[in-house]
């Protein structure tokens, strides 16, 4: 590429009366290093935040610490200074985790009195989402993959007494050859709704065990915290076992082996439970419900003049998804806890926000609002660390001029129509004329900035400031196959497209911070790039080269609705269940009308020709 230097543009917008930039400071003052020296900063911080070390920055890892440790250490070698609690980097805030009190017990007693105490960590672990509880020799019963499913016509409890007994079932559900039937089975497999299933039907634990897909590479046992961040409420404990140690009971018990009860299970979807007799367990666990302690990472550069008690707060989350169990329902979907690294989603968007401190603070004598560099802990988990700032703020929200967000920028590419480089830019409509601004600072760069009309996505951060009434504006660059898998990975990041964002980023914040009248607030309507609420979920990652005609795919969620039924990048959406498909938000209004279970038509354009799919959504 052709390396350049970008500047800091003495540019005075006269874009209407009511905006008007000031003069930022001038690149030669700053002495501002060229293109290819930012590229090698943005390179070294992405790979570093998606590196194995930093095991996906989940909640409860080290690695999310040290994650928090880089970017303030960054922020202050940039010169920012500390803008957390107690004169720190950090804003600490707790989130509900299930908190495990000492060692866990676990004893099995056979048919002819031999007693067997399993060993922690090597022959069972505890789960964080069960509840504490201690049972003394409780009867022991076999309940498959502890489905119950009306739809599918499936019952593991049928024929068995689960009552105060300490129910070993199998983790994901059968695998049938009938891919419909296995559909309808597959929204059984979360580990909190087999939890609840098994408290349903009176069982006084739980013992999961791997089925024989997920241990083909290794019969590898689940941490406790990997299921104990947002644990679910149910009042009996869980435990997670060897299939060894099941298959010793069975054998004592004449059961037969493990393996061909479930292959006779694949073969013809008929539940294979039955009692143990003979055998009972003993166990122990105490935990209670507390908290993990998250952090925001805050770092200030003090605004001068006239308008240094306002704030321009630049953002983006660093957390991710760990090794894959946090934010939402994954625990039925990952086999294996699994490095999800994140290097997109977001190691792309806080690295450009270290980059953005470092050009503010290399300009001196710089005028205008304050600007607080932040990046956010729980964003996977629901917007926490944002939504814990804007109930806690560290700098008045009443005067906090705007907010600028980053999620996601790491994968810039070519619009299909234009081919210019496509950003997604969300939340323009909630500042009187942001879009005037981002046209005119735009002519340097010419990207194609994809703007998604008077709906605004609650799918990340800025979400949290517009509820509190504060214009935002949200840059990204789309969903893409590796989006929320471990394929992640720093080497796919496109770096000089990064760079480009960081550059017109730094012009629009530059813009935010030094316009004399503070941004007027606009309400917009708010949506979701998924379906919210109780709607059903299809399973497709959208594409967002194309605006209208439809709702391209990059890809499919594999295990999906969407997958199952045979969808495939490329297609295009133009109905769901009859109704038009023109775009992300009618796409997002059909799916809101379905009902979970239904089948339903989705109609799609692949190679030009139109069509219908029957897909079944998820129970």
């Amino acid at each position: 590429m052709t390396l350049r230097r970008w500047l800091c543009q003495p540019t005075l917008l006269l874009l209407c009366p009511a905006l008007v930039a000031a003069a930022p400071a001038r690149a030669a003052e700053a002495n501002i290093p060229d293109a290819k020296a930012c590229e090698e900063r943005l390179r070294r911080d992405v790979t570093y935040l998606a590196s194995d070390e930093l095991e996906g920055r989940g909640p409860a890892t080290k690695g999310i610490d040290k994650a928090a440790d880089y970017i303030a250490d960054q922020f202050k070698k940039a010169g920012l200074k500390p803008g957390g609690v107690d004169g720190t980097w950090f804003q600490p805030f707790p989130y509900p985790a299930n908190v495990l009190d000492g060692d866990a017990r676990l004893m099995l007693k056979g048919l002819k009195g031999e007693e067997r105490e399993l060993k922690s960590g090597a022959d069972f672990n505890p789960m964080g989402l069960g509840h504490a509880g201690k049972l003394t020799a409780a009867g022991v019963v076999f309940a498959g993959y502890g489905v119950t499913s009306t739809e599918a016509k499936y019952d593991d409890y049928a024929g068995i007494d689960a009552a105060d007994k300490v129910v070993v079932i199998l983790r994901d559900t059968p695998h049938p050859a009938d891919e419909d039937t296995a559909g309808r089975l597959k929204g059984s497999a979360p580990l909190a709704r087999k939890m609840a299933n098994a408290e349903k039907h009176k069982a006084a634990a739980v013992l999961f065990v791997n089925d024989a897909d997920t241990a083909k590479t290794g019969d590898d046992l689940l941490d406790y915290e990997f299921t104990a961040v947002r644990p679910p409420e149910v009042g009996i404990p869980a435990f997670h076992i060897h299939r060894s140690v099941l298959q010793t009971m069975f054998t004592a018990a004449g059961a037969g082996d493990l393996a061909e009860i479930e292959r006779g299970i694949d073969k013809d979807v008929k539940p294979r439970s039955l009692d143990l007799p003979g055998w009972t367990a003993s166990l122990e666990v105490k935990n209670h419900k507390g908290d993990v302690t998250l952090k925001n990472v805050i770092g200030v550069l003090d605004g001068a003049g006239p308008l240094a008690k306002e704030t321009v707060v630049v953002g983006a989350h660093y957390d991710h998804l760990g090794y894959g169990g946090a934010g939402g329902s994954r625990l039925g979907v990952v086999k294996k806890p699994q490095i999800h690294h994140g290097a997109d989603d977001n190691g792309s968007g806080s690295t450009t926000v270290m980059e953005l401190a470092r050009r503010f603070t290399a300009i001196p004598d710089r005028q205008g609002r304050r600007l607080v560099f932040m990046t956010f802990s729980g964003e996977e988990l629901g917007l926490e660390g944002s939504k814990w700032y804007c109930d806690h703020p560290l700098f008045p929200l009443e005067e906090t001029a705007a907010m600028f967000n980053l999620d996601m920028v790491g994968r810039l590419r070519p619009d299909d129509k234009t081919n210019k480089d496509n950003l997604l830019v969300e939340g323009a409509p909630t500042g009187k004329n942001f879009n005037d601004l981002l046209d005119a600072l735009n002519k340097k760069y010419d990207f194609e900035l994809s703007r998604k009309g008077d709906t605004l996505p609650a799918n990340s951060d800025h979400f949290s400031f517009y509820r509190k009434k504060i214009p935002v504006l949200f840059f990204w660059t789309g969903y893409h196959a590796d989006y929320h898998k471990p394929s992640d990975t720093a080497d796919k990041i496109n770096v000089e497209g990064m760079r480009k964002i960081a550059d017109l980023s730094f012009d629009v914040v530059s813009a935010l911070a030094a316009e004399e009248k503070r941004p007027e607030y606009q309400a917009m309507k708010v949506g979701s790039l998924r379906p919210g609420g109780d709607a059903p979920k299809l399973g497709v990652v959208p594409s967002y080269s194309e605006s209208d005609g439809g709702m391209a795919l990059d890809g499919v969620v594999d295990g999906g609705p969407a997958a199952q039924a045979g969808l495939k990048a490329g297609d295009k959406i133009v109905e769901i269940a009859g109704k038009p498909v023109k775009n992300i938000t009618t796409y997002m209004d059909a799916m809101a009308a379905q009902k979970k279970g239904e089948t339903i038509d989705v109609a799609v354009l692949r190679d030009g020709q139109k069509q219908t799919i029957k897909v079944k959504l998820e129970p």
